[in-house]
């Protein structure tokens, strides 16, 4: 009876010292998260699973092209994922299908398809105030994004898309 208690004792105390460390690198480190429609093709399709990591955006360590999830504007009960094309303190403007920094420099967007269009508030200089970021789906015809609801606020952001780990085919690390 005693040998019985003591593997019982140690696989408890294997299971919660396991659910600790769970629980600490889901709550600050990083989270599984399932990609919800096609606003991202080709990149990330429908119901492929993610890894994504908190840190990076608690430490400003964001930057132009990075895949992120986030809570739009209004709504706290679903998340997004989508590229960050605009940086804090920018300006951008959509024109010809195209993005521009500044107004003048097109934005180089590789992960696009070719044929892929910009639409947007053409013409129109668009300000992102220092504490926030522009986003944009990938596949932008089915995107509901910052030209909808403005430039997100950095405090939105829950995470970066580090990795694509399902399926496994198709896992991916993103840099």
């Amino acid at each position: 009876m005693k040998k019985f208690t003591d593997l019982l004792s140690e696989m408890l105390e294997t299971f919660t010292i396991s659910l600790a460390i769970f629980l600490v690198i889901y709550a600050f480190l990083a989270f599984p998260e399932i990609v919800v429609g096609a606003s991202m093709e080709p990149t990330l399709k429908n119901g492929e699973r993610l890894l994504v990591e908190r840190v990076s955006p608690r430490f400003n360590k964001l930057k132009r092209g990075d895949v992120v999830i986030f809570n739009p504007p209004g709504n706290n009960s679903i998340d997004y994922v989508k590229r960050i094309v605009g940086l804090p303190g920018e300006t951008l403007k959509i024109v010809d299908c195209k993005v521009y920094l500044g107004g003048t420099e097109t934005i180089s967007e590789p992960y696009l398809n070719k044929d892929e269009c910009t639409k947007g508030n053409t013409d129109e200089l668009i300000s992102i105030p220092t504490d926030a970021f522009y986003v944009l789906g990938d596949n932008r015809s089915q995107s509901a994004d910052s030209r909808i609801f403005g430039p997100l606020a950095k405090d939105r952001i829950g995470g970066k898309v580090m990795a694509r780990f399902w399926p496994f085919s198709k896992m991916t690390f993103f840099n």
